[in-house]
C-alpha cells in the first residue's frame, strides 16, 4: 500500500522508518542535527521548502542475492500535511 504525503508523491508504507512533526525537530538540538545531516548527505527527495509540517524518513531495504547482502537506501520527505493526518493514513488499510 501507498500513503500520500502531498505534491503528488505517494511512498510505499512498508518503507516508513518514522514521521516526525517539525516542531519535534525544530526543539531538540539532536534531531535538528539529524535532518540536517541527511538534508547535507543529498538524501532529501523533495524540495518542499515552504509550509514544512513533517518530516518522513524511509528505508528501501533491497537484497543482493549474489552476494547475499542487504543494502538500506535511506530518505527524506518532507510534507505539508501534519503528521497527525499521516500517521492516521497509514494505520487505514484502504
Amino acid at each position: 500500500m501507498f500513503l500520500h504525503i502531498g505534491e503528488n508523491i505517494a511512498i510505499q508504507k512498508k518503507d516508513i522508518v518514522t514521521i516526525i512533526d517539525k516542531k519535534t525537530v525544530d526543539n531538540s538540538k539532536d534531531n535538528r542535527l539529524f535532518i540536517e545531516t541527511m538534508i547535507k548527505s543529498g538524501l532529501l527527495r523533495n524540495k518542499n521548502e515552504k509550509d514544512i509540517k513533517t518530516y518522513i524518513i524511509t528505508c528501501d531495504r533491497k537484497v543482493d542475492r549474489k552476494n547475499r547482502a542487504y543494502a538500506q537506501n535511506y530518505a527524506l520527505y518532507t510534507s505539508n500535511i501534519s503528521s497527525t493526518t499521516l500517521s492516521n493514513r497509514k494505520e487505514i488499510n484502504i
